[in-house]
Parts: structure tokens; C-alpha cells; sequence
């Protein structure tokens, strides 16, 4: 009776496993379609109605989405704090910060950062140029993410249950 838990604790430890594997692989997925349609807001909001970053920033803080809420709301209460610290920087650390708790990889928030060199610096069309810059850089890195979580996210899960099958017999 005992083995027989055991092997099932096993079998299904090594299948949680697979699972949150692949899981993360689509938290990935699912942040850049939230970050690609964030940057669309933004792009919007500075060619049509001209809106100032920081209210665009706002905006995104009361986001649905978690993972643009998240790091838009963070920002938001950096750029309420009068530090000096000028909007690049905030921009940066907040995506550093909290980019990979979204779900998003160090190349992804890289993308991200790199759009702060623009953002609020220029005239609304370069500032709109850059951004659809920005987002076919996004598109290859969800292109990416889509084709990992289609290959990878079936082995993983495979594998793993394999593995605790494997390791129930070698047991045995």
C-alpha cells in the first residue's frame, strides 16, 4: 500500500513539474500579447489625441491585464515621486523589476527598455515610428515564445511524466 502511494506521489510530482513548466512557457506568451497591446495604447494615445506619458502611464496602471498593471503601476508611483530621477530611468528599472515576475524573459525586458529612449523625447510621429520599431521587435520575441511553448511545452510535460514513470520502476 505504502509503494503504491509512493509511486503515485512520484508520478504526480514529476507531472506538476512538466506542468508549471510548460505553464510558465505560457505566462510568456500571454505578458508579450499584454506588452504588444500596451505599446499599441501608447502609440495611439501620442498620434491621436496627444496624450503626455505620465497620464498614459496612468492609464495602464488600472490596466485589466495583470502583468501591464503590474509594472505600469509600479512606474506610476515612481513618476509620483518628484526624486529628479528622470522618466528613462523609471521606465528601466521598472521593467528590470518587475518584468520577470510578469512573466517576461531578460531578452523581452530588454525590448521593453530599449523603448525608453524614445518615450516622451521626440515629436509624436518619431515617437510613434519608434514604437512600431519596438513592436516588430515584440512580434519576433512572441513569434518566439509561441514556437517554444508549441515544441517545448508538449515535451516538457512528456518528459516529466516519463521521467517519474522511469524513476517508479527503476524503484520497483
Amino acid at each position: 500500500m505504502l509503494k503504491m502511494i509512493g509511486m503515485i506521489l512520484i508520478i504526480g510530482s514529476f507531472t506538476g513539474m512538466g506542468i508549471t513548466q510548460r505553464q510558465q512557457l505560457g505566462g510568456r506568451v500571454r505578458a508579450l500579447e499584454a506588452m504588444m497591446t500596451a505599446a499599441d495604447l501608447i502609440g495611439s494615445e501620442l498620434a491621436f489625441r496627444l496624450t503626455g506619458i505620465p497620464d498614459i502611464i496612468r492609464m495602464l496602471a488600472q490596466d485589466s491585464r495583470a502583468q501591464v498593471a503590474l509594472i505600469f503601476g509600479k512606474m506610476k508611483r515612481m513618476i509620483e515621486k518628484d526624486d529628479g530621477l528622470s522618466l528613462t530611468y523609471k521606465w528601466m528599472k521598472a521593467f528590470r523589476q518587475y518584468g520577470t515576475q510578469t512573466g517576461l524573459t531578460p531578452q523581452d525586458v530588454a525590448v521593453l527598455c530599449d523603448m525608453s529612449d524614445f518615450i516622451g523625447k521626440y515629436d509624436a510621429a518619431s515617437q510613434k515610428k519608434c514604437l512600431e520599431h519596438s513592436r516588430k521587435r515584440l512580434e519576433h520575441q512572441l513569434e518566439q515564445a509561441r514556437s517554444e511553448l508549441k515544441s517545448k511545452g508538449t515535451v516538457y510535460r512528456t518528459c516529466c511524466i516519463a521521467a517519474g514513470i522511469l524513476l517508479v520502476l527503476v524503484l520497483i
